[in-house]
């Protein structure tokens, strides 16, 4: 069977036919359904080419976007004016004809023609043609022809060639014949006349100055009294504030930089120099010796004006260079044999102050004698004399007088024999006065201190001493050891500050107790505390602990009843609002140092006046305690209502209600009653070394003067913590047995003051008592809980929620919009995000190009560099040829 064969024209159609693009499969995005629903319409982005998508991006974007970007900071535009090309009604067979009929219109052959007779060429306004061309320059009649534009030989012959040789006025012939000396002679006069002429001339004018400046003073007073005759007869403007606050603005001194607040490091290590410095000195003068530094002693330059101008100010002592013999004569070798003359008192001191004070370093301090020396050391001392002057002279002046000796000074020194002693005057020392400066200083307060690591060494180191000179103690030996200057100056200052805390409770305990230092001890003892405050915190912890303890067991030996402590517990106490803060909830020290106080105002028992001081105290304490936090004390309250029982008078068949520690009965139960009935009475507060003294006899304070000031101060603080409590729910209920206690109270036998002060606190609390209190009530609404992080869980889940379609046709289409608005949205979200990533690769780009170019330039001029010292180190290294010989 034979093969069909094909057509031509079968075979020509199918290579005219265009093949069809070959799609790689790897390249389509078949989006698959999981399963079919039935009515469901089919998706038509069922498949997707996305590596096509975005390369027609890409596209598209650098048609569009990244031609907005390369014409971002471009203000030139490309405007097409061609004729007819933005018309889209013409074809292009119009458009060329339009083009070609305006061209045609427009002649041009003539517009730039030169070879045009009709045409001019101009300059300036004028024609070229007109202008003249100088070709014949006019000369005046009066020169020669044959001069013209030539140089006379007179000008020749004087001064191009040979003019020297003939005498002229500027150049007269006889100065060859002077010598040198005569030349400079007559340049120096020349000089000094016309520096006379010009001091004339100065003096001249200021003369003329001074005479027109009074003429014109005059001038002005005749001025002056016109004007102000003038001006009396107008009256005067009257200022206003306006006025006034320009011209204090005006003139208001304006704020200049300063320099920077030093640190607190700075600040010591500055104290710290200071302190060293000032130590120094005070053991130098101890020790007798001189100022170290000796007054400046400059000679009169040869220059010099004598005009009394100095540009140094320091220095002091100015004096004469002059020799005699060959030698130079200080100021104190005035005398012929070059010693010093008794009479004159600076003179010695000037001219023996280095030997004397060379040997007053080994001399006591009650004995001071000269030394004799031998030649060879006068020598030296006065080589050392010439040096220091040279010192004090100026740097360039390198020509000194040190080498300028005489021919009889050599002789004298090689007549002289070297053994021979020459004596030299002692300087004169006022003994006494020296004496009375070491001993000053030495009772001067040192400046410097090591600190005192025991507590022993700390009382030997303040006893005996003023209460003015101990704080400077203390407050240098923070200073030299503070935490900035040296590593371990911070854990010895916090063994310092438990001694220093150890010292300030013994004050209290000395007879009489020293309560002025006490209290000047604080600032020192706050400083040390900020500076490291958990450690200072525990120690006062440990001393409060160990009070208590010891409370405790006086407590446990007298069945549960104890004593009130002496004056260094209650002022180790007051330390502790001081020290630490008093508001916090929960705090280390301050908590403790509250319950240890109302433990003992609980729990001791009142026997005396002293306790009575001793509990008004710790009530003082409680308020200063409390005053912030308004934290309820109720042992305060009930100590307040004990002193108002002791102040009643008794009933003996009724008992009144007290609570422990106080006693319905016994023979404290009087205390505080009045013997006698006072009118006035002067109150002040209670000294502490009086009332609360524990070596003071009982019947101390058995008077009417305690019993007031101790009542005064029961009815102060009723007032002040009544004030303080107003707010409490339960006023009433605390402050009715104190009500109570004041209708019992006698006020006949009190002064005015101290009764019109307890109507007002039983007015106050009685304000306070009878404000209306709301019941309690249900609420109205339940109150909502608070919101937790609790996940919502739903006991039906569907997997596909339902839409609900809503009745209303305007919500529908609502609905419908906003959801192709978020659609929208997201759709130009992502557009906008792939433009600037696409913006973002185009400046990379750019940026790897420009630093490729510029890399490739640096590597050209390395190059050419290597090769031109290539080069050069060849062209060095070819040794040149021999010359012939």
């Amino acid at each position: 069977m034979g093969k069909k064969k094909k057509n031509i024209s079968d075979i020509v159609r199918s290579k005219q036919k265009p093949s069809a693009k070959k799609i790689n499969p790897f390249e389509v995005k078949i989006n698959r359904v999981k399963h079919d629903v039935l009515g469901r319409k089919v998706s038509k982005h069922d498949k997707g080419m996305p590596g096509l998508s975005r390369s027609k991006a890409m596209k598209k974007r650098e048609q569009t976007l990244l031609h907005e970007y390369d014409q971002r900071m471009k203000s030139n535009t490309f405007v097409d004016k061609r004729f007819g090309e933005n018309d889209t009604n013409m074809n292009i067979e119009d458009k060329m004809m339009k083009r070609f009929a305006m061209e045609r219109s427009h002649d041009k052959t003539n517009k730039y023609s030169l070879n045009d007779e009709d045409d001019d060429l101009t300059h300036y306004g004028q024609s070229l043609s007109e202008i003249e061309k100088f070709e014949d320059p006019v000369v005046s009649d009066d020169e020669d022809d044959d001069d013209r534009g030539k140089i006379s030989g007179k000008m020749v012959s004087e001064e191009h060639f040979g003019g020297f040789l003939f005498e002229t006025q500027d150049n007269p012939t006889d100065q060859s014949n002077k010598s040198w000396k005569e030349k400079m002679e007559e340049t120096i006069a020349k000089s000094k006349k016309e520096k006379h002429d010009r001091q004339m001339e100065k003096e001249k004018t200021l003369q003329m100055t001074e005479k027109l400046d009074s003429e014109f003073q005059d001038l002005m007073k005749l001025m002056s009294k016109s004007k102000k005759s003038k001006d009396d007869l107008k009256e005067k403007p009257k200022v206003d504030d306006y006025d006034i606050a320009v011209r204090e603005l005006k003139f208001e001194s304006k704020g200049e930089a300063t320099d920077r607040l030093k640190t607190e490091e700075e600040l010591a290590k500055e104290e710290k120099e200071r302190l060293d410095k000032l130590e120094e000195d005070r053991l130098r003068r101890m020790r007798g010796d001189g100022d170290d530094e000796e007054p400046k002693i400059v000679h009169f330059s040869a220059d010099d004006l004598s005009d009394g101008y100095a540009l140094d100010t320091s220095i002091k002592e100015r004096f004469h260079i002059s020799y005699k013999d060959g030698k130079l004569l200080m100021p104190g070798n005035d005398d012929d044999d070059g010693s010093n003359s008794g009479g004159d008192e600076d003179g010695s001191r000037s001219g023996g102050d280095e030997d004397g004070s060379r040997s007053g370093e080994n001399e006591d301090d009650s004995d001071v004698e000269g030394e004799g020396d031998t030649d060879g050391e006068d020598e030296e001392d006065d080589k050392e004399e010439e040096d220091s002057a040279e010192d004090d002279d100026d740097d360039s002046d390198d020509d000194s007088y040190k080498d300028i000796q005489s021919d009889e000074e050599e002789e004298k020194n090689t007549e002289e024999p070297e053994d021979k002693p020459v004596k030299k005057p002692a300087p004169k020392v006022d003994l006494k006065k020296k004496k009375k400066i070491m001993d000053a200083a030495r009772k001067e307060v040192p400046y410097v201190f090591e600190i005192p690591t025991e507590y022993d060494d700390l009382v030997a180191l303040l006893q005996d001493r003023r209460e003015a000179d101990q704080l400077i103690i203390i407050d240098r030996i923070c200073k030299c050891h503070h935490p900035s200057l040296a590593e371990g100056n911070k854990q010895k200052l916090e063994v310092f500050l438990g001694t220093l805390i150890q010292y300030y409770t013994d004050l209290a305990l000395q007879d009489p107790p020293q309560l002025d230092l006490i209290d000047k001890l604080t600032i020192p003892i706050y400083k040390l505390v900020q500076m490291s405050p958990v450690p200072s915190a525990n120690f006062v912890l440990d001393q409060i602990k160990d009070r208590q303890e010891e409370f405790r067991q006086i407590c446990m030996r007298k069945a549960g009843r104890g004593l009130y402590p002496a004056l260094d517990t209650l002022l180790l106490l007051k330390l502790v609002p001081v020290l630490f803060p008093s508001s916090d909830f929960r705090h280390s020290v301050t908590t403790p140092a509250i319950i240890f106080i109302t433990q003992m105002l609980a729990q001791c028992p009142v026997n005396h006046e002293r306790d009575i001081a001793a509990g008004l105290f710790l009530c003082n304490l409680c308020l200063e305690f409390v005053s912030l936090s308004k934290r309820f004390v109720p042992e305060v309250v009930n100590f307040l209502h004990g002193l108002l029982f002791l102040i009643i008078l008794k009933d003996d068949n009724k008992y009144e209600s007290v609570i422990p520690p106080f006693k319905p009965i016994g023979n404290s139960v009087n205390l505080l009653q009045l013997d006698a009935k006072h009118n006035s009475f002067e109150f002040s507060p209670m000294k502490m070394s009086e009332v609360l003294n524990t070596e003071m006899e009982l019947d101390a304070l058995r008077n009417d003067s305690f019993r007031l000031q101790a009542t005064h101060s029961c009815v102060t603080l009723i007032g002040e913590f009544s004030s303080l409590y107003k707010d409490l729910p339960t006023f009433r209920e605390v402050f009715s047995p104190i009500l109570y206690m004041f209708g019992k109270i006698d006020k006949n036998q009190y002064p005015v003051t101290l009764k019109e002060m307890m109507a007002m606190v039983v007015e106050e609390i009685s304000h306070h008592s009878n404000i209306l209190r709301k019941p309690l009530v249900m609420n109205k609404k339940k109150p909502q809980p608070m919101r937790t992080f609790e996940p919502l869980v739903e006991e039906v889940f569907e997997e596909r929620k339902i839409k609900q379609k809503s009745s209303s046709k305007q919500l529908n289409e609502k609905q419908k919009l906003l959801h192709k608005y978020k659609k929208e949205m997201k759709g130009a979200m992502r557009e906008i995000r792939k433009d600037n990533q696409f913006l973002a690769r185009k400046q990379l780009k750019d940026q790897i190009e420009r630093d490729e170019e510029r890399q490739g330039k640096v590597r050209k001029l390395h190059q050419m560099l290597a090769t031109q010292e290539g080069e050069y180190k060849a062209m060095k290294r070819a040794k040149p040829s021999p010359s012939p010989s």
